[in-house]
């Protein structure tokens, strides 16, 4: 086949009149004689990896020059790869799924900044198969929106995939050109044939293996042949001819070996949970028929045996409990050490609170948050005196002029309004002020249902937030309650169901419900990745508001990530969102700080009754972790409002009663 081929290719490439024209050239008329005897400009180009150049050789007694131009391919400057990005996707073509389109300049720096490597005194490059994959990404985006009837022009930051988990992503994607009845076994081929483990490491290696050994293998799993062609076109597999003159296939890249093993671990995780599912159910109903025979106790025990080999003590508590005892709310494997801890956080909080309105160190804002960590403990303020000093503070504190609370000077602040307005309808203060705290919030209500984080001047831009707005819904829902007025009520409702609708439209990844900080509205301001703590504070509000949301319950607790519940529990997302003129001028910045493990934990407890078996365990191995990781000492250094919002997550997870709305 090779001789074959560099004969036809010297042919072509030096040979003026082929040796078939000339044997047939008295059945020529003048036309086809002129027409072939026309010289055919050919260029042809070899890519080859650099370990396999020398295979070339063997072309040279026939194709003498072939060797003379060589070009050695590097990663690409900083500046090529900018050009990589923006010229293909500004190509216009029909064979094209999508029409042409471009990047800001800050998905371009998210991009660059992501994939460049380099260090002091070294040029920076950027590796092509890395850009390959996050513009395929990019373009799927483009055709997603396409579908939907969103003609989108531009990629931008809120565009861009997951950097975290670009590989894996991409995987997913490419498994899914397969026919679907395909998908698992091409996984199954993937994971158990080409992917080699390194003895007593974690470590792996692709491995190639000849086409012979894989098309037994895939005869095994009763899968086509045709398969391996599949892979190939996916650029999950490639092929190779090896040294008998055969051909063997590997792994595409390195990149694409850890998506692999992960994916084959979770299936196996799963797999391993519903053993231990049949193991429970199996003795429950052998404790239900009472047939404790020898035989069937030893047969049990053997179980049991073979299947603690596989489990931790963690994993099978927590299925025996979600089993048996069907709660509704996560399982506390250790629940002295959460009542240890709640109870000394609680203490140092009412400590606090005994000093509002007794100095000015704590603001308003500050000592709704230290009440509403309290409310419903029936130790706390038997005789309402601390109640009496909040309400006494806060309407001493209060913006008379349109009812409203600030935390800086002469900005009018729907965050701090919205968090005292939602603690005085908790403990019943709503109608306890000379205005109405409640109209500041409907009057401020943007016409797509959000709220501002601040009542910024008119030349000041102003932004929907997630944050104002969800506390702003807790607020008005929490102040119901105390309204006698119909009419008013029912503004109120309306009002309300404006609000949850725009946090079920501009969530910004429904498949893993996640929510950035701002309302992504491309050409206004910069993009903001999403917020783990505002994602969590969202899907609890719409939990208290009585949305039907189980779909976005199951994704959250599906998406729980053990590296989230092993940080510090005062660790903080920052906003530094920048507020602009209509000249571009930044005029102010918001620099509001969310906890991100409270947040996540309250939203956990909110969605466990909507998860399945596996989503409860996730959750509930999530929570262990959590508890594991906490330290009374450290939280107790901690700012007062990051205690009251530890406290809050803390009692909502262990005290039923401690209803946090």
């Amino acid at each position: 086949m090779q001789d074959a081929f560099k004969r036809e290719l010297a042919e072509l490439l030096y040979t003026a009149v082929p040796n078939i024209i000339r044997e047939n050239i008295d059945n020529l008329s003048h036309d086809e004689y002129d027409m072939l005897s026309e010289n055919i400009d050919v260029h042809v180009l070899f890519s080859i990896r650099s370990d396999r150049l020398s295979s070339m050789h063997s072309l040279t007694d026939v194709l003498p020059n072939l060797l003379k131009n060589r070009f050695e391919i590097h990663s690409l400057s900083t500046e090529q790869a900018r050009q990589a990005i923006l010229k293909p996707a500004a190509i216009e073509s029909e064979m094209f799924a999508t029409h042409p389109f471009g990047y800001d300049e800050d998905a371009l720096s998210s991009i660059l900044s992501q994939f460049s490597t380099g260090r002091d005194n070294e040029n920076i490059t950027v590796e092509p198969f890395h850009l390959q994959i996050i513009c395929q990404a990019c373009e799927v985006r483009i055709e997603d929106k396409l579908k939907h009837g969103e003609v989108d022009q531009q990629i931008n930051k809120s565009d861009l995939p997951s950097f975290d988990n670009l590989y894996g992503d991409y995987y997913k994607r490419q498994i899914e050109q397969l026919p679907e009845e395909l998908r698992e076994k091409a996984q199954q081929l993937l994971e158990n044939n080409l992917i080699h483990t390194v003895p007593n490491t974690n470590e792996y290696r692709r491995i190639p293996v000849d086409k012979d050994v894989l098309i037994s293998e895939i005869t095994n799993i009763k899968a086509p042949p045709e398969i391996l062609d599949m892979l190939e076109q996916a650029f999950l597999i490639r092929r190779e001819q090896n040294s008998v003159g055969g051909y063997s296939y590997e792994i595409a890249h390195d990149t694409i070996l850890d998506p692999i093993v992960n994916i084959k671990k979770q299936r196996q995780e799963r797999e391993n949970e519903k053993k231990i599912a049949q193991l429970l159910i199996s003795k429950k109903r052998i404790e239900r028929e009472r047939i404790f025979g020898r035989i069937t106790l030893a047969f049990l025990s053997l179980w049991l045996i073979a299947i603690l080999a596989y489990f931790n003590w963690e994993t099978i508590y927590f299925s025996y409990k979600i089993f048996f005892e069907k709660d509704e709310r996560p399982v506390i494997r250790k629940p002295e050490k959460l009542i240890l801890i709640t109870s000394k956080l609680k203490e140092e909080v009412i400590n606090s609170a005994r000093q509002v309105n007794r100095t000015s160190d704590i603001n308003t804002w500050e000592a709704s948050q230290l009440l509403a960590a309290l409310y419903h403990d029936p130790a706390f303020d038997q005789n309402n005196n601390i109640k009496i000093q909040y309400l006494n503070q806060a309407q001493k504190s209060m913006n008379k002029a349109n009812c409203s609370w600030r935390e800086m000077v002469d900005i009018d602040d729907v965050r701090a309004t919205s968090w005292i307005v939602s603690t005085n309808g908790i403990l019943g203060l709503t109608n306890r002020f000379s205005c109405s705290t409640l109209n500041f919030l409907l009057s401020h209500q943007d016409s797509n249902g959000a709220w501002p984080m601040f009542i910024l001047p008119k030349h000041v831009r102003n932004y929907s937030a997630t944050y104002a707005t969800c506390h702003a819904l807790r607020a008005l829902h929490n102040s119901l309650p105390n309204i006698k007025d119909s009419l008013f009520a029912r503004q109120i409702r309306a009002s309300i169901q404006k609000g949850k609708q725009w946090l079920l439209q501009t969530i910004a990844d429904k498949s893993h419900a996640r929510w950035s900080d701002y309302e992504q509205k491309e050409g206004e301001y910069e993009s903001l990745a999403v917020s783990k703590s505002l994602s969590g504070l969202s899907l609890h509000t719409l939990n208290i508001l009585g949305n039907d949301i189980d779909t976005l319950n199951k994704n959250w607790l599906r998406s729980l990530e053990k590296a989230d519940a092993a940080v510090d529990i005062n660790l903080r997302e920052r906003s530094d969102k920048n507020f602009k003129t209509d000249n571009t001028a930044v005029a102010y910045t918001d620099a509001t700080r969310q906890l991100v493990i409270p947040w996540q934990i309250i939203a956990t407890v909110s969605a466990y009754k909507d998860g399945d078996f596996s989503e409860k365990l996730k959750a509930n191995k999530w929570i262990d972790i959590v508890i594991e990781n906490l330290d009374a000492d450290k939280i107790g250094k901690t700012d007062r409002f990051a205690k009251a919002e530890v406290l809050i997550a803390l009692r909502y997870l262990l005290e039923e009663d401690y209803d946090f709305k």
